[in-house]
C-alpha cells in the first residue's frame, strides 16, 4: 500500500500481458486490409448491409449507371447540400487518356485545314501571276508586231515645194479686155473685192437692159497644212479645197437659192478643172450660174458667170456662160505662169 505523497509504484508487467499483446499484433497483421470507402459527409443516410458496422452512415460513390441517373450530363451526382461528387467518369485519368487522342485529332484536323487553305491561297497567287505574265507577253508581242508592220509616219511638209507658187496675179487685171468685151458687152463696173499676195478677188458687172451679167474671178495660193491629205503640202491643200468646192456645188446647203449643180470635167485646163451649172432663184429673180474651178499646183482659180432671166432682161444661153467663164479662167492661168515660184 502506498503512502500519501509518495510516487506511484510501477507495476511490473506480467508475462501473460506481453504474450497477449504479441498475439494481438499478429492478428492485426493477418487481418485483411479494410477497403477505403469514399464517403460524402453531406449526402443522405445510406444503410448498405454490405458496410461494416463501424463505417457509420456514409454515401458511397456509385458506378456510371447511378451517376447517369443522377445527372447524365455531368459525369457525377449531386449530394443533398449541392456538392458534386465525381464518379470517375470525367476528369479522371481515364478521361484525360481518352481526351488526349481527341485533342491530337482535332489539332491534326485544324492543321490540315490550315494547310489546305494555304495551298489554295498559293494556287490562286500562282494562277493570277501566270495570267498577268501571259497578258504582258501578249501585249509585248502585239506591240512588236504593230511597230514592225506599221509604216513609218509620213514627214509633213512645212514649206512650199519647188515649183509651187508664192503669189497670185491680180484678179482685176488678169482678165483680158477682149474676153470682157465679148462676154460682158456694154458699160461695165469693176469692183476690187480683195487683193493680196496670196489671194485676189474681183467682180465685173453689166447692168444695162436687155443685159445683166455678173463675172466674179478669184485666185488663192494655198500653204502647207498638216491636216491636208498626203504629206500636207500646199498642192495637196489646194486639191482638197477643190474637192470640197465640188461637193458643195453638187449638194448645196439647205435653204440655199442655188439648185444642185451639174458637174462636168474640163480637160487640158490646169492640173484639175471642172464646170458646174446651176439655177438660182432669189426674191423672184431667176438666174443661170456657171462656175469654173481650176487648180494649178497650189493655186486655185474660181470663175463664176451668171445672167438674169427676169422680165426686161434677155436670157443668156448656158453654153455662152460656160465659154465666158472658161475664157476668164484661161486668162488667169496665163498670168499665174508669170508669178514667182519656190
Amino acid at each position: 500500500m502506498a503512502h500519501p505523497g509518495s510516487p506511484p509504484r510501477r507495476l511490473s508487467e506480467r508475462p501473460d500481458d506481453k504474450t497477449g499483446r504479441s498475439r494481438e499484433r499478429s492478428r492485426r497483421a493477418a487481418r485483411p486490409e479494410r477497403p477505403r470507402w469514399q464517403a460524402d459527409a453531406f449526402g443522405p443516410d445510406d444503410t448498405d448491409p454490405d458496410l461494416p458496422p463501424w463505417a457509420g452512415p456514409t454515401r458511397y460513390a456509385r458506378t456510371s449507371q447511378r451517376a447517369a441517373a443522377a445527372d447524365p450530363h455531368a459525369g457525377g451526382y449531386v449530394g443533398k447540400a449541392g456538392t458534386r461528387v465525381d464518379d470517375g467518369l470525367r476528369g479522371g485519368p481515364a478521361d484525360a487518356a481518352a481526351a488526349a487522342p481527341r485533342s491530337r485529332m482535332a489539332a491534326r484536323r485544324q492543321g490540315r485545314a490550315a494547310a489546305t487553305r494555304l495551298r489554295k491561297s498559293r494556287r490562286r497567287v500562282y494562277r493570277w501571276s501566270v495570267v498577268g505574265i501571259a497578258v504582258c507577253v501578249v501585249g509585248a508581242v502585239i506591240t512588236v508586231i504593230a511597230t514592225q508592220s506599221s509604216p513609218q509616219p509620213t514627214t509633213y511638209v512645212t514649206k512650199l515645194l519647188p515649183g509651187e507658187f508664192k503669189s497670185v496675179p491680180s484678179a482685176c487685171g488678169s482678165v483680158s479686155a477682149a474676153v470682157l468685151a465679148q462676154y460682158l458687152p456694154g458699160s461695165r463696173t469693176t469692183t476690187n473685192q480683195f487683193s493680196g499676195a496670196t489671194q485676189s478677188q474681183c467682180s465685173f458687172t453689166v447692168d444695162a437692159k436687155p443685159v445683166f451679167r455678173l463675172l466674179e474671178v478669184s485666185a488663192q495660193a494655198f500653204q502647207p497644212f498638216a491636216a491636208a491629205s498626203g504629206n500636207g503640202s500646199a498642192s495637196a491643200n489646194a486639191s482638197d479645197s477643190l474637192a470640197l468646192a465640188k461637193g458643195t456645188l453638187a449638194k448645196p446647203p439647205k435653204k440655199s437659192p442655188l439648185s444642185p449643180a451639174q458637174i462636168a470635167v474640163l480637160p487640158h485646163l490646169g492640173q484639175q478643172a471642172f464646170a458646174a451649172i446651176q439655177r438660182e432663184r432669189a426674191s423672184g429673180i431667176v438666174s443661170d450660174v456657171v462656175t469654173v474651178v481650176v487648180r494649178d499646183r497650189n493655186v486655185l482659180i474660181t470663175v463664176q458667170l451668171s445672167a438674169q432671166e427676169t422680165p426686161g432682161f434677155s436670157p443668156t444661153p448656158v453654153a455662152t456662160l460656160q465659154a465666158g467663164a472658161t475664157a476668164a479662167a484661161q486668162d488667169m492661168l496665163a498670168k499665174l505662169k508669170a508669178q514667182q515660184v519656190a
